[in-house]
């Protein structure tokens, strides 16, 4: 018979086995040509399945508990009606069974979707339509809109803040970004934030937002709790020759450094937000790398580059590419799961 101990550590070995395979990371990236969603395993550098989604795949979002992936769809490009052509749904968000690999429902939507976030629970969604210029509520598991609120010109970025009080959007073609309250859906603030505002990062903690701007370039902060604009400085140094646009960005886990991706620059930009400083560049990262995640560690980051097709796996200590892993379809965005 066995002892008790040996019984407990039995189970405890069966208990966790499940939780670290569970554990182990996927990348799950938007191919907005393909109209796809596009499944890597970052640990092989390999390409794990493709599901497809929609027309223009972009933004993505994980709920919390990392089941369900949201993707906007932007729907296809504009182009005059054809006779007798079947009917083309404007725009979506997509929502996918990530265990399952497999789309497990459609919501219609205005053409345009770009961003989008979710609250905690997973049950309403908010999307930017960069078309309509206006913020949509989603019931996720109803799949209807259930309010629209206008907005500034070419919404785009989507960070619900981390209290889930507030939503913020950055509003492309108005300079600003806009706070939302979340339940009354409400305009909280028409905040002053740079030229032409990509992305909204919320620092940990929440009382920090980092909005990235693709115009001069430059990064802005934000005072949360006021919803008021904070600071901005310059990202200087760049090559003026392909002219480099700040993309998109995302936090260390300590909130410490800031990794920029800077599309024709090819490359990613290191920013010490304390300082308001670059303290460095990962060089050749791709062809126009434009969606950017990072490992749970904090030790790989990862892009999407659409031109070159391909994600970059990047070693954080060594500021190098370790390996890319060829994804055609136009890579867009990048997520990382868990």
């Amino acid at each position: 018979m066995r002892s008790p101990a040996v019984l407990i550590a039995c189970v405890a070995t069966l208990t966790a086995a499940p939780t670290a395979a569970r554990a182990k990371p996927l990348l799950l990236v938007s191919a907005e040509a393909s109209g796809e969603v596009v499944l890597v395993d970052p640990a092989t550098a390999q390409l794990v399945e493709r599901v497809k989604v929609g027309a223009r795949p972009r933004g993505l979002k994980l709920t919390r508990d990392g089941k369900r992936l949201l993707v906007a769809l932007a729907g296809p490009p504009k182009a005059p009606a054809r006779a007798g052509a079947p009917a083309v749904p404007a725009g979506g968000l997509a929502v996918v069974d990530v265990a399952g690999r497999k789309v497990i429902k459609q919501i219609a939507t205005p053409s345009g979707p770009f961003g989008v976030d979710v609250l905690a629970d997973g049950k309403t969604a908010y999307v930017s339509s960069s078309d309509t210029n206006e913020v949509l509520v989603i019931d996720v598991a109803a799949g209807t809109v259930k309010k629209k609120t206008n907005v500034g010109t070419e919404p785009q970025g989507v960070a619900v803040r981390p209290d889930g009080k507030a939503v913020y959007v950055a509003t492309h073609g108005s300079d600003e970004v806009s706070a939302i309250d979340t339940k009354t859906m409400n305009l909280l603030g028409r905040i002053d934030a740079g030229s032409r505002p990509q992305m909204v990062v919320f620092a940990p903690g929440g009382q920090t937002a980092v909005v990235i701007d693709e115009g001069l370039p430059t990064v802005t902060t934000l005072d949360v709790k006021k919803s008021t604009f904070k600071e901005q400085f310059a990202i200087p140094g760049l090559p003026k020759t392909p002219p480099p646009a700040l993309q998109a960005a995302v936090l260390s886990p300590d909130g410490k450094t800031l990794y920029v991706t800077t599309g024709a620059g090819k490359s990613v930009l290191i920013v010490d937000p304390a300082k308001k400083a670059v303290v460095g560049t990962i060089e050749g990262v791709g062809a126009f790398p434009r969606g950017i995640a990072i490992s749970r560690d904090g030790k790989k980051l990862y892009t999407a580059n659409g031109p070159s097709n391909d994600v970059a796996i990047i070693d954080v200590a060594s500021k190098k590419v370790e390996s890319r892993v060829a994804v055609t379809g136009a890579p867009w965005a990048v997520v990382v799961q868990p």
